[in-house]
């Protein structure tokens, strides 16, 4: 029987500690892993441990958290949707004799001919493209037709999707691929101090300065690139499997960079971390699987005893980040978010050199 499968009073803390990061990191976009793996290393518990722990409690918080994003319309999912709008606009127009349509009353045409009727036309057509039906605001005289879109081939199937779907579609497959990659580095290279060092160091550099972009860049109007969302998702990815962390800040952050508002990039990446996280479990299971299998040990599931405790606070706070996210204002959300990942750097850089260093206190294990 393991340490983790016996209930000590630090296990509470832990409860406590996962509610409070998961509503941050569902509400702001503050990475839960990147904020909670740490404090996790400071109590004690190995990276072997806490990183398929922290993903696989991820992984059922995420898909609590997408249920209500949904409900709450943080995120469009699903198809665009095309309509031809007839636009009727009351004007005066003059008909003359020989069939001309001439609009203003003071046409010197007009004063030449006597026999001039006053008409009125309306009919203005347009195509217009929307996400959500509340997009589209139509005036007292309009009507509008859908028009079914063309879905013939694979690149007119994406085309037709929601920005939010792509994003998510995206984010999730790259995320995948490199994930599943990092994770397996990660179980190879365990024992390595220097490498885990080497990880902490980089995911803070890179969180702080996708903060410090945020707030620089806050008031800039980016046009969106889906480009730069193929760019996210690997490194989110990579960040995710390596580490447990610098999922959420990386791609929340990006997203702003990239051109898309706060609200749905917080509810698109909380969809593409659970597809994420699903992964990551499985590549730990299967790699322990065979590493343990190669050396002739018995398969063990004590790196995921952790995992139920976190779990609890996570699912709990799930619901929780939603709304929040869909209440609080999008120039605020912005802010909060670049101050958020800033600090959420600099406490991932002090930790890894002070825990390193010996020089940052660790709990006991058993309270």
């Amino acid at each position: 029987m393991s340490f983790l499968t016996i209930f000590t009073p630090i296990l509470i803390v832990i409860i406590v500690l996962a509610f409070v990061f998961e509503l941050m990191d569902s509400s702001l976009g503050i990475g839960f892993g990147t904020a909670f793996t740490p404090i996790l290393l400071i109590i004690g518990y190995d990276v072997s441990i806490v990183v398929p722990s922290v993903l696989a409690s991820e992984l059922f918080a995420g898909l609590v958290s997408m249920l209500f994003h949904a409900l709450l319309k943080n995120v469009r999912l699903g198809n665009k949707r095309v309509f031809r709008r007839r636009r009727r606009r009351r004007a005066k127009v003059y008909s003359l004799p020989n069939g001309e349509l001439v609009k203003a009353s003071s046409n010197p045409k007009l004063a030449f001919d006597e026999s001039a009727k006053e008409i009125e036309i309306e009919e203005v057509e347009e195509d217009i493209i929307i996400e959500d039906e509340n997009d589209i605001v139509l005036g007292e005289h309009d009507e509008i037709e859908e028009i079914k879109l063309e879905n013939g081939s694979i690149i007119d199937r994406f085309r037709n999707l929601t920005t939010d779907t792509k994003v998510i579609l995206i984010l999730s497959i790259v995320g995948i691929l490199t994930s599943t990659i990092a994770a397996i580095i990660n179980v190879i290279f365990a024992e390595n101090i220097y490498f885990n060092l080497a990880v902490k160091i980089y995911i803070g550099i890179m969180v702080f300065s996708m903060g410090v972009l945020i707030l620089v860049l806050r008031n800039t109007k980016i046009r969106f690139s889906l480009k730069r969302i193929f760019a996210l998702g690997a490194l989110g990815g990579f960040n995710k499997g390596i580490s447990g962390g610098g999922y959420r800040p990386v791609t929340v952050a990006g997203q702003i960079l990239a051109g898309r508002e706060g609200r749905s990039a917080l509810a698109s990446t909380t969809f593409s971390k659970t597809a994420v996280s699903l992964f990551g479990v499985l590549s730990y299971i299967v790699s322990h699987i065979a590493i343990n299998k190669s050396i002739g040990e018995v398969i063990t599931w004590d790196y995921l005893d952790l995992a139920p405790f976190i779990l609890i606070g996570t699912v709990l706070a799930a619901p929780l980040g939603a709304l929040l996210t869909r209440k609080v204002e999008s120039k605020w959300l912005k802010l909060l978010i670049g101050w958020g990942t800033i600090s959420l750097g600099i406490l991932s850089i002090i930790n890894s050199t002070f825990v390193y260093y010996d020089i940052w206190h660790i709990i006991p294990k058993s309270v």
